[in-house]
């Protein structure tokens, strides 16, 4: 792959006109199979020409499951890596369906494969020699095909292009922005479950730059109910309840959504999407359309859902009542409203949009989410209700609205 300085003039300004196009084509939709196996890197190139964002999605859940301890991102870390990964691949491969007059064409596939390897070494710098190997193998696998070589390496130069631009948002999102807050001291407030205390996880992510709202607040819930307050003792006594006899299904359920290895809940619902990708064998426009939309919107929801919660800074149940227990991981923030109710419900949500005949099925996924949190005893039944309500809302707003062809959140109204 040449550097930008050496490409002919005609390409550099085919990149130029293409990257300032839009793209308006909507996404169609079919009936969907419920029960497609799991889809891996390997696994995605023989469904199609088109299947890079597909493909790379793969290779990112592999990454982050093959990352344990320390070096494992957390949650909102994976959620925010997924969302500028298919950010950049569906501006990458605009950019190439609009680039004219090129001899060779560039391809979609060599935009959306680079655009992927520059905002993942981005994200991940210490594994950077990794991405760029997996960009030169898919490089090498076209090679061998008469004719594509130059076309790869043309959407290449494009993608790179585009994922500088999105690794430079990435980079002025206030992700990692440093808080020097106080926990707040009382009845009814959270606390940490270390000894001696850690500090909250991300209590700045709300204030995190969003791509489709406004503010981390504009679908700030009302408050919980009132610590000591009839309707909060009847919330809490349902989760000791749920403690008390928990069922081996009930077990089961909170165990499989704890999503705390492996992909992690991104990773979960970045599969999904692909599957129903693969399933109608979407071009590589539509496909990065969807992965566009659905990862954005969760990451606008993990935004949204983290205002709330250090909003309010509500106590867990199991530190009101001591006797509930809890068969996975205590979460290292406070509680209303519930995280994965916020981003399954929305991810569950935008899929249901994107493909109606599996709304039902999706919503009831999103649903078991948020419930398995009571199941676990480390949620009330007001933050799953709190959390599958900004979902609704986070996801009507990512559909309502689109991602042109510079990746920036539009009306589709005109």
């Amino acid at each position: 792959m040449r550097p930008m300085s050496e490409l002919p003039r005609v390409l550099a300004a085919a990149i130029t006109v293409a990257l300032s196009t839009g793209c308006a084509d909507r996404i169609t939709n079919a009936s969907a199979d419920r029960n497609l196996a799991p889809l891996r890197r390997a696994d995605a190139a023989p469904i199609g020409e088109a299947t890079t964002s597909v493909r790379w999605s793969a290779i990112t859940r592999d990454f982050i499951s093959s990352k344990d301890g320390a070096a494992k991102p957390n949650q909102g870390a994976a959620f925010r890596a997924f969302a500028y990964l298919s950010l950049a691949q569906y501006r990458a491969v605009v950019a190439a369906e609009n680039a004219v007059g090129l001899p060779p064409r560039p391809t979609p596939q060599g935009a959306a494969a680079a655009a992927s390897a520059v905002v993942l070494s981005s994200v991940f710098p210490a594994d950077a020699a990794s991405f760029e190997s997996q960009l030169r193998q898919q490089e090498d696998e076209v090679s061998e095909a008469v004719g594509k070589q130059g076309a790869f390496a043309a959407g290449e130069a494009i993608g790179r292009v585009v994922g500088a631009e999105v690794a430079e948002l990435a980079r002025t999102d206030g992700f990692d922005a440093v808080w020097t807050g106080s926990v707040p001291i009382g009845p009814g407030y959270w606390s940490s479950d270390f000894d001696p205390p850690r500090p909250p996880l991300q209590p700045l992510l709300g204030q995190m730059r969003p791509f489709f709202l406004q503010s981390g607040d504009q679908f700030r819930p009302g408050p919980p109910p009132a610590f000591g307050s009839a309707e909060y003792l009847a919330a809490l006594a349902e989760v000791r309840s749920f403690s008390d006899h928990r069922t081996a299904e009930q077990l089961a359920i909170a165990q499989f959504w704890a999503m705390t290895t492996g992909s992690l809940v991104a990773g979960f619902w970045n599969e999904e999407a692909s599957k129903l990708i693969a399933r109608y064998h979407l071009n590589e426009a539509r496909a990065a359309r969807t992965l566009a939309l659905s990862h954005m919107a969760m990451m606008d929801a993990n935004i949204a859902c983290h205002d709330a919660k250090f909003t309010y800074w509500l106590i867990r149940p199991y530190r009101a009542d001591q006797a509930i227990s809890t068969p996975i991981g205590r979460p290292q923030h406070p509680s209303y409203p519930s995280n994965h109710a916020c981003m399954s419900g929305t991810a569950a949500y935008v899929l249901g949009a994107l493909f109606p005949a599996e709304a039902a099925r999706l919503a009831a996924m999103a649903d078991e989410a948020g419930e398995s949190r009571l199941y676990a005893g480390i949620h009330y039944r007001f933050d799953k209700n709190a959390g599958l309500g900004i979902a609704r809302q986070v996801a009507a707003l990512a559909l309502a609205r689109d991602v042109d062809g510079k990746g920036r959140a539009r009306s589709t109204r005109r």
